[in-house]
């Protein structure tokens, strides 16, 4: 077991580098806090559409403003049954949930997406993301298993998030 504070695959980083140096936006940019707001950034081809989910709107709604101040449309739920709504709309790029939820859990939610084959408007695989305060106990494996594209940690650095987020949907080509 390996901690870490984020897990991307091999597969992400070969394809975040290449994209960095064939110059594509939301790949590359400046990345940073200032002044507690997110450092401008180049604008993205389309506004990604992010389907946020944590039972605890207190750390719910401070994460749905980072990712909106970096300019994804974000659709916050509370809970398992509500994203899965959502992501059966197929408007839907990429689902981010708490780990650690009552009643369906991020990993029940992970395997509720890939089973039902949930597809964004273009008709590829909607990427996932898990965050949580405490991470340091899976390895790549059980994520790759789990066909997660990647975590962080809850609590850690929103810039952080941010990268994993552009990493994932520059793999995805969204």
């Amino acid at each position: 077991m390996v901690p870490f504070d984020r897990v991307a695959p091999s597969d992400y980083e070969r394809k975040a580098r290449m994209g960095r140096a064939l110059g594509l936006g939301g790949v590359g940019g400046s990345r940073g806090l200032a002044g507690g707001r997110l450092a401008h950034r180049a604008a993205p081809r389309r506004r990604a559409r992010i389907v946020l989910v944590d039972d605890l709107a207190y750390v719910r709604e401070p994460i749905a403003e980072v990712l909106r101040e970096a300019g994804f449309e974000v659709i916050a739920v509370e809970n398992g049954p509500s994203a899965l709504a959502e992501l059966a709309q197929g408007t839907v790029d990429l689902l981010l949930t708490d780990l650690y939820m009552p009643d369906m859990s991020g990993w029940d939610l992970a395997r509720a997406v890939r089973a039902r084959r949930t597809t964004n408007e273009r008709g590829q695989p909607v990427c996932i993301g898990l965050y949580s305060a405490m991470l340091s106990g899976f390895t790549r494996e059980q994520l790759t298993r789990a066909q997660v594209d990647f975590a962080v940690t809850k609590m850690g650095d929103p810039s952080a998030l941010i990268d994993a987020i552009e990493r994932a949907l520059a793999w995805a080509e969204v």
